[in-house]
């Protein structure tokens, strides 16, 4: 019996469970089709000519290829929609979503595939029985002896660090003008990206609001040292007295600055409700001596709407990979939210629930 192209969400019954086992075949071809640098080969092919499996290989060795293995592969990822043949069977091109996956490309795809993908993200996911079992916080604490932001400063994971970022960036950049046009930032001079990394969300929301005057980079000190080049607000040509970068500590208020308002896009999930609350309030203590009387903060996650909402299904996913590599770390309700947001002295305001698969809860605190 044959099976059309479907999702384990879509159907029921053994081929429910067919489908994810070969769905787990199949993005093997993809991973293996970017860690052998075959997009960055097939990127030269002219597209309706397209490069054969010597042309591919090029002035590599070619007793080293298994020629074989490398067409299967590149038939699995025609399957897919990343390749295309062209004219025949043997001549292989990029399509517009394998493009996607060369090491250049600005959506950085390709971070976002290996970080899921690398040895550090599966082994966490691995342990998810074991953090059940209480035998461990963390899939990665479990596994390498440390909590998550510790292991990416390692040196011996500092290409997994890269990547890390790059994912970030790649799910910023996919989401960020959606939410950026959702919401009227234009009302505030001055916002600030906690925890912003190279800054990629905070680009859009300035570019879409030309009205803000600043916007801030906040983040740690060796993001800052990585990330402050501010490529991508040269990108969207983003003069450069609109924005800087400034490291600190969100949990220290004394080191973040004054601003009308916060985003805080995919960073609360990283922390447990206790440390949620300690964030908030630190940017609460942070404006005490400000003299504005409201300050605003916007919190970007996967927020589970509940009652049917298409997206849930990416936001559960998420929190299994919170569960497994982050202590502590989950995707929560609004309802949840709201609790800590008023725990840490704010006031809920709206929900604009975009299922981007992200959705933004914008929360106040007024000076009394």
């Amino acid at each position: 019996m044959a099976f059309a192209p479907v999702s384990p969400l879509t159907v029921d019954g053994f081929p429910k469970f067919l489908t994810v086992v070969y769905h787990r075949m199949i993005e093997s071809a993809i991973i293996a089709f970017i860690d052998l640098n075959l997009p960055d080969r097939l990127v030269h092919a002219v597209p309706h000519q397209g490069f054969t499996l010597d042309e591919i290989i090029g002035t590599d060795d070619h007793s080293t290829w298994n020629k074989d293995v490398l067409y299967r592969i590149l038939r699995a990822c025609v399957v897919t929609g990343v390749v295309k043949q062209v004219n025949d069977d043997k001549h292989f091109a990029l399509t517009e979503s394998g493009a996607m996956l060369t090491s250049n490309h600005p959506s950085h795809a390709r971070d976002l595939i290996k970080f899921v993908a690398e040895p550090e993200t599966t082994s966490a996911l691995s342990k998810l029985v074991n953090v059940t079992r209480r035998e461990s916080v963390s899939g990665i604490d479990l596994t390498f002896g440390v909590d998550f932001y510790t292991m990416v400063a390692l040196p011996a994971h500092e290409q997994y660090s890269h990547t890390f970022n790059g994912a970030l960036t790649a799910i910023s950049q996919y989401v960020g003008d959606r939410l950026a046009f959702a919401v009227d930032f234009g009302r505030f001079d001055t916002v600030l990206d906690l925890g912003g990394n190279t800054g990629a969300f905070l680009a859009q929301v300035l570019q879409h609001n030309p009205s803000v005057k600043h916007g801030i980079v906040f983040d740690m000190p060796r993001v800052i040292k990585e990330v402050n080049k501010g490529e991508v607000f040269q990108s969207r040509h983003i003069s450069k007295d609109r924005y800087s970068f400034v490291a600190g500590d969100i949990f220290d208020p004394s080191t973040i600055p004054q601003v009308d308002a916060y985003l805080i896009k995919q960073l609360l999930h990283d922390f447990s409700d206790e440390k949620v609350v300690t964030i908030l309030s630190a940017i609460r203590q942070a404006n005490e001596t400000s003299s504005r009387k409201t300050i605003t903060i916007f919190i970007v996650e996967h927020v589970i709407l509940g009652d049917g909402a298409v997206s849930d299904w990416q936001s559960i996913a998420m929190d299994m990979l919170m569960t497994s590599i982050i202590d502590s770390g989950k995707e929560r309700s609004q309802e949840e939210y709201q609790q800590l947001l008023e725990q840490a002295g704010f006031h809920f305001k709206q929900l604009y629930p975009l299922q981007a698969p992200n959705s933004i809860i914008e929360a106040v605190w007024i000076k009394h």
